[in-house]
């Protein structure tokens, strides 16, 4: 339908939700015809299915899409659109009225954490580290680290070497124990297998004993994933990859033993998957072959993934949320979606002299400014519409929404955070 540029500066989402407006308005999709599924989606433009959702979501709030239910969607029709207009009316009337209902248990006196779980807004992280710490010969790796991933979400965790990145996956492996604090996969402790998922985990420097063929670590693999393992996957992604069983691994190059790390921890069928600069390492081709598992598998398995990578860009389109660690502390933990409509680069011009009297960025919550000749270029926190809106009420000569790089949102959006 259309291809998804990772490398634009422009965020997927936005992407997705540009490209299926122009196929409307060009008549390529026509009002009334069905849509594919968020999840099957997904598949098909190698995206994370919440990003899809989202972006269906949007279309639908901005008239384009039609669904009932959620799950059936189509393109929107008139009749589709006043249908969507009177169950918005229904709506609102509904939320009045549990609105109400929740401020009379408050005023009872009933705990907020209840109320909130009954209104479906107390769900708990699948996985969750609490004030952790870890120490290596006077070394202190992780402090106090706090973490919250979602079930079959993806999880960027990202900070400079040293920063406690694959401390941290090798603690979710169950390899090291914390000094202090908790780790849990599913409520249960991660370490010694007590949670009882299946976890897949690929680190960075990978190791494999000498003269092991591809078959014998295969066996090996298999036997210790038995009751999951996927053989018809494994044999797909060998012809994929174009590996063979009688090959020795430990005279693979860097990127063909990441491949074949890769096949094995996929081919577990894993509840959890850790991927440790598991992607930056792979060659484009490859790397998109490999992301084709991942997001069928968080697609219709609900697997959950956490990478850790140094490519910012990378991560755009396929992680959900993004963890920044720095010291062995999480600095910041944010939804992308929430990052993306929170942060905005505009350029600005006014006539001469008129800076000189009037101030119309004092009210913005401004992160960053620089003069480009006559242009103002900004970095503003808050809402797109809120920002314009206090712009335009100035009459700018130029007034210019840019498109930002998710690196660029995190260097502006934390840099005072990570600078403590």
């Amino acid at each position: 339908m259309f291809q998804i540029d990772l490398k634009s500066r422009k965020a997927v989402y936005d992407q997705i939700v540009d490209n299926f407006k122009r196929l409307i308005e060009k008549g390529a999709l026509n009002p009334g015809e069905d849509l594919p599924a968020p999840r099957a989606m997904a598949k098909t433009l190698i995206v994370n299915p919440h990003t899809i959702q989202k972006a269906y979501l949007e279309l639908e709030n901005q008239g384009y899409f039609y669904t009932e239910d959620g799950q059936d969607w189509a393109i929107a029709t008139d009749e589709s659109n006043k249908e969507k207009m009177e169950r918005k009316d229904d709506v609102s009337a509904l939320y009045g009225r549990l609105h109400a209902d929740i401020q009379e248990l408050i005023a009872r006196g009933e705990l907020r954490e209840d109320i909130g779980k009954l209104i479906g807004m107390g769900e708990q992280a699948y996985i969750t580290l609490e004030d952790v710490n870890k120490n290596f010969n006077g070394v202190q790796a992780l402090n106090a680290l706090k973490m919250n991933v979602k079930k079959g979400s993806i999880y960027g965790l990202v900070g400079t070497n040293g920063s406690g990145k694959t401390t941290t996956l090798k603690h979710l492996a169950g390899i090291y124990y914390p000094d202090a604090g908790t780790i849990r996969v599913d409520g249960l402790a991660a370490y010694d297998n007590a949670h009882g998922k299946t976890v897949g985990y690929m680190q960075e420097d990978l190791y494999f004993l000498p003269d092991y063929t591809m078959k014998m670590f295969h066996g090996f693999f298999k036997d210790k994933h038995k009751k999951t393992w996927n053989e018809d996957r494994y044999q797909e992604m060998m012809a994929l990859f174009g590996l063979s069983d009688t090959q020795t691994v430990c005279t693979f190059s860097r990127g063909m033993q990441k491949q074949a790390g890769f096949i094995f921890a996929i081919s577990a069928m894993p509840d959890v998957l850790l991927l440790d600069e598991t992607i930056d390492g792979l060659d484009p081709i490859v790397r998109k072959q490999a992301l084709k598992y991942i997001i069928e598998d968080v697609a219709e398995r609900e697997m959950t993934v956490v990478l850790t990578s140094h490519n910012m860009r990378e991560l755009d389109g396929i992680c959900d949320t993004i963890g920044i660690i720095k010291a062995g502390r999480m600095v910041i933990e944010r939804d992308l979606g929430d990052l993306r409509t929170n942060v905005h680069k505009i350029q600005v011009a006014f006539p001469p002299d008129f800076l000189l009297n009037n101030f119309p960025y004092d009210s913005l919550d401004v992160l960053h400014m620089e003069e480009l000749g006559s242009t103002d270029l900004l970095v503003v926190r808050g809402k797109e519409d809120e920002i314009a809106k206090h712009i335009q009420q100035f009459a700018p000569l130029v007034y210019d929404h840019l498109p930002m790089t998710l690196e660029e949102i995190f260097i502006f959006e934390t840099e005072d955070e990570i600078d403590d």
